[in-house]
């Protein structure tokens, strides 16, 4: 539970996947991403440009 609230917990702060992957000490970043998935509102920062095409 622990590494569960700590992935997330520096997934909401906005550390890049890999760098909590190093942290956790994981050596696959899919259990990384099992323990930093989760909360949809942190999408609702990101503005999307939409593409034109040329």
């Amino acid at each position: 539970m622990f590494r569960q609230s700590c992935g997330y917990a520096l997934a909401e702060q906005g550390l890049p996947t890999r760098d909590i992957q190093d942290y956790l000490g994981h050596r696959n970043i899919q259990n990384t991403v099992r323990y930093t998935a989760g909360n949809p509102a942190r999408f609702q920062r990101i503005t999307w440009i939409p593409q034109t095409q040329p």
